[in-house]
């Protein structure tokens, strides 16, 4: 228990440390990024020594709990150890699901790292803020500046993350929610269960390990730091009887920097909060006072910093989440959750009409109906652009509910029932999370090793600022080594809720140096023109008249920068 509270408070210390210091004078640099790791590292181990803190029950783990960690263990094993690896010299990883996420990531990383001005500029895009979670980065950022290498990095917390996530998940609801965790899923991994397929079947709810808890990094620090409070709040507000508290600072602490790591968890346990705030007595509603008090402000702080107050209207009326226009909506949700919604949905009539008296079952309601209604608004809205972002919101209900379901349900039934109905509802995603680790053992490429190499180094010198012209795309050896693009893949900025299209048009014209090209230059603040493969490759008619009128700055094998200030230093002298 210890040592799990002191690994995420130290995360979250320090993370909030490196962003005071890249608001203040000295900056984010070699310097501060130690004190924020040492200095946090000391706090939490004082705190933690001095304070005495309730621990869960002890007991040995159960056959189905060692089961199901050493499932765990096998999957983190496997896809943590490729998350990113070099292959004959091509950098690659292990699921399709990560070709995007981790090349962002990368960005992110050694953006941060180079020591951009606070609160930094969007590297993936030369007209906005950073407005992403970028916590568990920027915690790979501090150790990427007191030498521990990017790559080596973000294994290193991936499998950190796992064993948090893995104690967290049998704490909260033992081998179920290991299982659920694992092998989520309805009924398209059945497809599968003759023959492996190469090529994954197209559903929304797809595998969490995968599609989850590996792309979306903030996860490895939101899945166990959201798990350990509502075991932490299921004893302090409700009394369970496997007891897990915690420290009231490391409370607020892990609470209050949430959104800077994965907004949507925050969101998630806000609901929460609110919803038992009218349920609990007088003593427990103080506490919750008390915590929020404390959390507003910087918690306040975080979603203005991640979200700038501006993403409101990616919330939108979509009934049927991601069921297509001319799908059934009971094939659709059969498809993706089997038997896991008509199981919510006897939950839900059992607990509404039966044992009101039964003091356990009156904390599962209090978990279950704010789960359920979340679950409910996720098939109804959209809170993001790309309504497959709901799944961030429908991860944590589905947790919180299968919980519902283990406790209510699952735990009293003899094992000759239990047994298959939990063969049902994890069978589909274990092969489909199977299928996900093996039918690609050598991965998927992202790059190649000397490219990304050569461009690093002859880039080093330029400031965090510099704004470069490059082909747009998700591994360009530019944003994978931390250098602002005009913008980056069209994809990312789409589902980030950015209005690209203008700044794509003018970025075509001066990379295929179509006429008007130096306005377009002026327009974009180009600071420096990058052209290599990937430029020849997609803009193979393109004049390159900025080779005749602006200087050549470097070239190699890689390809060529040449200098365009002259076009942004006319517009910013005449603005």
């Amino acid at each position: 228990m210890r040592p799990v509270l002191a690994a995420l408070t130290w995360i979250a210390l320090s993370t909030t440390f490196g962003v005071l210091f890249g608001f203040s004078a000295v900056g984010f640099n070699n310097v501060t990024a130690l004190l924020s790791l040492v200095v946090s590292f000391a706090v939490v181990l004082g705190l933690l020594w001095r304070f005495k803190m309730d621990r869960p029950e002890s007991g040995r783990l159960t056959t189905m709990q060692w089961i199901a960690s050493i499932a765990f263990v096998l999957f983190a094993v496997r896809v943590f150890s490729h998350l990113i690896f070099i292959s004959a010299g091509e950098v690659r990883v292990l699921s399709p699901y990560n070709l995007g996420d981790i090349c962002l990531h990368l960005t992110h990383i050694n953006y941060l790292a180079s020591g951009p001005q606070f609160w930094p500029e969007n590297p993936i895009f030369a007209f906005d803020r950073l407005h992403y979670p970028v916590g568990i980065n920027l915690f790979n950022a501090e150790l990427k500046l007191i030498g521990i290498e990017t790559k080596l990095g973000i294994v290193l917390v991936a499998f950190t993350g796992s064993a948090l996530t893995l104690w967290t998940l049998l704490t909260f609801n033992g081998s179920y929610a290991v299982g659920a965790f694992l092998f989520n899923g309805g009924l398209a991994g059945f497809a599968i269960a003759t023959a492996l397929s190469n090529h994954p079947i197209d559903v929304a709810w797809k595998s969490i390990p995968l599609a989850m808890f590996v792309t979306q990094r903030g996860l490895l620090y939101a899945a166990p730091a959201g798990l350990l409070l509502l075991c932490h709040w299921r004893s302090i507000l409700f009394d369970w009887p496997t007891k897990l508290r915690i420290p009231f600072w490391a409370e607020c602490l892990l609470y209050a920097t949430m959104p800077i790591f994965h907004i949507h968890t925050f969101l998630f346990l806000s609901f929460l909060l609110f919803c038992w705030f009218f349920f609990v007595d007088r003593k427990r509603r103080l506490h919750l006072l008390g915590l929020v008090s404390i959390s507003f402000l910087p918690a306040t702080a975080f979603v203005y910093l991640i979200t700038g107050f501006e993403k409101g209207n990616a919330i939108g009326w979509k009934p049927g989440w991601m069921t297509a226009p001319h799908q059934s909506a009971f094939q659709f949700w059969l498809l993706n959750f089997g038997l896991f919604i008509p199981a919510i949905l006897a939950l839900g009539v059992y607990l509404a009409i039966f044992e009101w008296k039964n003091k356990t079952f009156r904390t599962v309601r209090l978990f279950y109906f704010p789960s359920f209604l979340v679950f409910i608004c996720c098939a109804l809205f959209k809170f993001a652009p790309w309504e497959w972002d709901n799944t961030k919101l429908f991860f944590w209900a589905y947790l919180v509910l299968f919980f519902c379901l283990a406790t209510v349900f699952f735990e009293r039934w003899p094992l000759l029932v239990r047994l298959p109905v939990i063969c049902l509802l994890f069978f589909s995603g274990f092969l489909s999370l199977l299928n996900g680790l093996f039918s690609n053992p050598h991965g998927y490429e992202i790059g190649k090793e000397a490219e990304w190499q050569a461009v690093e180094a002859v880039t080093r010198g330029f400031p965090p600022a510099t704004v470069f012209a490059a082909y747009p795309t998700y591994n360009h050896p530019l944003l994978i080594n931390g250098h602002r693009l005009v913008m980056g893949y069209p994809g990312h900025l789409w589902s980030h809720g950015l209005n690209y299209r203008p700044v794509e048009t003018q970025l075509e014209l001066l990379m295929e140096s179509d006429t008007g090209w130096q306005e377009a230059a002026k327009q974009l603040r180009v600071d420096y023109m990058f052209w290599g493969p990937m430029e020849d490759e997609n803009y193979p008619e393109s004049d390159k008249e900025w080779e005749q009128s602006c200087p050549l700055v470097k070239q190699g094998s890689w390809g060529k920068i040449y200098d365009l200030r002259q076009f942004s230093r006319a517009t910013l002298k005449g603005s």
